[in-house]
């Protein structure tokens, strides 16, 4: 019946726009017929029977795209602007600009004259981190890269302020079970414990804190509750003073034959989260250097040493009091942006480590839903040996107190004192500490 109707193009071509338009219509309408005559025929068993089938092929074709792994994508990051009035006691701020922008307790200067305030506004801490999600037949498969701009300024003060954007993290996670991770990549030291971190304006915090991002592999596993168990191996690197055989300067070396060795354990009591942290680690040098008697010798060593941390954050309703308690013979870079070296290079080419321990206290209060306030005490010391330099640090304290205004919970204003002190082996001048004290407003938007 259908095929007895059907025009060719070429005579309806030659018709009327009338007749085109009917025979369009009879186009449409006849197919719809013949599909609706189909379906009158059809019993209702032979209908249900062709509904399952085509949501049992929906189903496989469901499956099917779900094995191959949709990739979930997200960003964020936050805005933040610093402006810093310092003063340092003893003497002027250190040329290069370090301590400028947040506090570096080991740029103090000591036994001098006081220094003129100083102001300093910038926004290069702000960052942005990108972050993927796959689900896959062998298990969840995640992505992070953040970076800011802390760092290598580019343009001075006087037009661009531009500095170079750096990268922060850079890691690929891998759930292979649901109880067990693997992480490969660029960010924090399994030893530091960052949740354990007092909520500050400034950028580092505390002297007595730990603070390391470096690459690594961690393998972690989920126990009983609220228990985890994490393993690492972490980029090496060693600091040290003497490099010419007595206690002057202070290098850096990239001897190391092993990797840093992280073992840590978290865990939680009612509201007192915690966690345990011990650190093996070689520190190793080889170089040639002159000793005392100007001598040129080819030096090398290699000691183990340790490190041992324990952080913690008990919740008292809104409030909280966080703590870090660290020490060890080998903390040197791992404490306080490296205020301390891990050891010294002896006159025989020897190294010694150094004995150190550091820590703070803090405790945050909610005044109100949008007030907030932090008080943090810090200190940290290192045991050094007598043939260092008069002016080689043996200790710093700390204090911050701070004001947070929060509108909405992703938007921050706040001010914040800080007092810092640094006191040294011996006097210089007559005088063995410097201070340094600091007034910092922040704004901050988190998206």
């Amino acid at each position: 019946m259908i095929m007895n109707k059907k025009l060719t193009l070429a005579k309806l071509a030659g018709r009327p726009l009338k007749s085109r338009f009917i025979a369009s219509l009879v186009f449409t309408v006849l197919p719809l017929s013949a599909a609706a005559e189909v379906m009158h025929s059809e019993t209702l068993e032979q209908r249900v029977a062709r509904l399952e089938q085509a949501l049992a092929e929906k189903e496989v074709s469901t499956k099917a795209g779900q094995a191959k792994g949709a990739t979930e994508y997200s960003f964020g990051g936050y805005i933040k602007l610093d402006a810093m009035a310092s003063q340092y006691s003893d003497g002027e701020r250190a040329l290069a600009g370090v301590g400028d922008d947040f506090l570096v307790a080991s740029v103090i200067p000591v036994g001098g004259e006081s220094g003129d305030a100083n102001f300093d506004m910038q926004a290069k801490h702000s960052r942005i981190w990108f972050k993927t999600t796959t689900a896959t037949e062998v298990g969840t498969v995640g992505s992070y890269i953040e970076m800011d701009f802390g760092v290598n300024q580019i343009g001075d003060e006087r037009i661009s302020n531009s500095s170079v954007s750096r990268v922060r993290h850079a890691y690929l996670s891998w759930q292979y079970y649901k109880d067990s991770s693997l992480l490969a990549g660029q960010t924090w030291s399994t030893f530091f414990n960052v949740g354990s971190l007092p909520d500050i304006l400034d950028f580092v915090g505390p002297v007595g804190t730990l603070f390391e991002r470096q690459a690594q592999v961690r393998w972690t596993h989920a126990l009983s509750g609220a228990s985890s168990l994490m393993l690492s191996l972490e980029n090496p690197s060693s600091g040290l003073y003497g490099e010419s055989g007595s206690a002057a300067g202070a290098s850096a070396y990239d001897n190391n034959a092993l990797p840093d060795m992280v073992l840590r354990y978290n865990g939680k009591s009612g509201d007192f989260s915690y966690s345990l942290s011990g650190l093996l680690r070689e520190v190793a040098y080889k170089q040639n250097f002159s000793n005392s008697q100007a001598q040129v010798i080819a030096g090398d060593d290699s000691v183990y040493g340790y490190g041992l941390s324990f952080a913690g954050v008990w919740r008292l309703g809104a409030d909280d009091i966080r703590l870090q308690l660290n020490a060890g013979n080998a903390l040197g870079r791992y404490l306080g942006i490296q205020t301390y070296r891990d050891g010294v290079i002896e006159d025989n080419g020897d190294i010694e480590l150094i004995d150190s321990v550091g820590g703070y206290i803090a405790y945050r209060h909610f005044w109100a839903p949008k007030w907030r306030s932090s008080l943090v005490l810090s200190a940290s010391s290192a045991d050094n040996p007598a043939t260092v330099e008069d002016t080689t640090a043996a200790s710093y304290q700390s204090a911050h107190v701070n004001l947070v205004y929060a509108p909405i919970a992703a938007l921050d204003f706040g001010v914040e004192y800080i007092h810092a002190n640094k006191t040294i082996e011996r006097p210089v001048n007559g005088d063995d500490s410097g201070d340094v004290d600091r007034l910092q407003f922040s704004a901050k938007y988190t998206f």
